[in-house]
């Protein structure tokens, strides 16, 4: 699908939005000047991620997997094993008149070019040559020259330990593997996941949040053997669920995407098991969790050449964005047993389990992999709005239970007991729901803010509430107001929050 990788007038204005409404600052430190690829989640931001982050946790501990934490920092023996060392770099192309360096393959691909992340450095070149790019900066000439740079970020412990900052989750996730055979009593599955920072030392990050030096990452292993592939007890539950597919082949023979059930899609070996095919089921059930509608979703296959050579299948996840078109934002790998040998052969330990004759085997890993700092930036893209009938009126239109503050409560006036009121209705939600309380302004002018910042329902408190111990509840997208009895709302607010 197309591709833009520089930020537009849409998402400059959508960011300049973001850093106003206390979302996302930076570069930082901004106090400083400021470096690319750094930014701060300020307090409603962070809020958001932090909703995010609860609702990756829910969709996986519903399907049995259990959260693990590791340490950023890795020995580079770690790194050496996984092949981070060695092969973990961007082409990358110098200007010859201001000497500026620019990831060689996204630049191409600005330039209405496709995959070409995947080119050979030669065939980089070539295109640079064709396509006749000069520098972004000053326009002028490249040299034709590309040159690796490595994303790893390079640490020292105590006095002399060679050691980098993760540049992801998934490795560090596989280290512990005799740990798990104890937890989960040598019994596969075992399925774990990770939620926490990894970095990566981007060349020239121009994309906001995603594309990050320092991100947070969520990624699921679930190690099996090779017969479970096959005969996967949570994939008939789901069969018939429905996907929007684009294959390989269908790419190869430029055939638009298709949705198909899962089911069909195993008969058409789209898919290569059950098991895999309920691994890409459960990272589209995650987004959805997330709040991203399911008509901006598109389950990508990776053609042959764009696959990592160990891997049995790969697809990515992509959102159709306002301000960069169809974005990759999550990888599903079928990696086989190549991690758990790779990390056997480096710590000259067994990794392995046991089937149920005793016989040893290498399990194989089927892994999601994705940031949350890209779906943060989908739902503030995808839910962006600005009211055609009045210009004036910003919104951000988050599902309810994704929003950073759910509830608003207002008294009509900080005075005559009405303040105490609200307090009181503000003290009883905020046990359940994200409050924020404001008697400050007009009604109209907080009313507002909160459409500005993603409000779903805004509650006030006047003279009648006094009387008839009821409130007027106002809805964010429709400014419908509906009055409601004190007693009643927190669980109508519950039934609405879980839009």
């Amino acid at each position: 699908m197309s591709k833009k990788n520089t930020l537009n007038p849409v998402s400059q204005e959508l960011t300049a939005f973001l850093s106003e409404k206390d979302f996302v600052y930076g570069p930082e430190p901004e106090l400083y000047g400021g470096i690319a690829g750094f930014y701060t989640y300020g307090p409603l931001g962070k809020r958001l991620k932090n909703n995010l982050e609860n609702a990756i946790r829910t969709v996986f501990n519903q399907h049995g997997f259990f959260e693990v934490e590791y340490p950023i920092i890795a020995p580079a023996a770690v790194w050496k094993a996984s092949g981070h060392l060695d092969s973990f770099n961007d082409p990358v192309i110098i200007c010859s008149k201001c000497a500026s360096s620019f990831r060689a393959d996204k630049l191409l691909e600005e330039k209405g070019e496709k995959n070409a992340e995947h080119y050979s450095d030669q065939k980089l070149i070539e295109t640079f040559k064709k396509k006749e790019v000069n520098c972004p900066n000053c326009k002028g000439r490249f040299n034709l020259e590309i040159k690796r740079h490595s994303l790893m970020m390079k640490t020292t412990i105590g006095q002399d330990t060679e050691a980098y900052n993760r540049p992801e989750t998934a490795t560090t996730t596989y280290l512990p593997f005799k740990h798990y055979q104890n937890f989960f009593r040598d019994k596969l599955p075992f399925s774990v996941f990770q939620i926490g920072k990894a970095f990566r030392n981007e060349i020239s990050p121009r994309q906001h949040v995603l594309r990050s030096r320092e991100f947070s990452q969520a990624e699921s292993q679930l190690f099996v053997s090779k017969e479970m592939k096959t005969n996967w007890p949570s994939f008939k539950p789901v069969e018939n669920d429905s996907l929007l597919l684009w294959t390989a082949e269908m790419q190869e023979k430029n055939k638009k995407p298709e949705t198909m059930s899962l089911k069909k899609a195993l008969q058409k070996k789209a898919f290569q098991n059950q098991a895999f095919a309920w691994n890409v089921w459960l990272s589209h059930q995650i987004f959805l969790a997330m709040g991203i509608p399911n008509q901006k979703m598109l389950l990508r296959q990776h053609k042959k050449d764009e696959r990592a050579f160990y891997a049995e299948d790969a697809w990515d996840l992509e959102i159709e964005l306002n301000s960069f078109d169809w974005t990759e934002c999550c990888g599903i790998h079928d990696r086989t047993d190549y991690d758990l040998k790779k990390h056997a052969e480096f710590s000259k330990q067994k990794l392995v389990a046991k089937d149920e004759k005793g016989k040893e085997f290498v399990p194989h890993v089927l892994e999601i992999a994705f940031g949350i700092d890209r779906p943060f930036f989908a739902l503030c893209d995808l839910f962006y709005a600005k009211r055609k009938e009045d210009q004036k009126r910003i919104l951000l239109q988050f599902p309810p239970k994704m929003a950073p503050i759910q509830v608003a409560v207002f008294p009509l006036m900080a005075k005559d007991g009405l303040d105490k009121k609200a307090r009181e209705i503000y003290q009883t939600l905020e046990k359940k729901f994200l409050v924020y309380y404001d008697e400050s302004g007009s009604i109209g002018r907080r009313y507002s803010r909160m459409d500005a910042v993603g409000t779903p329902y805004c509650l006030t408190i006047d003279y009648d509430s006094l009387e008839k111990n009821d409130v007027t509840i106002r809805e964010r997208d429709s400014m419908k107001q509906t009055r409601i009895l004190i007693s009643e709302l927190s669980s109508i607010l519950q039934k609405y929050s879980e839009k």
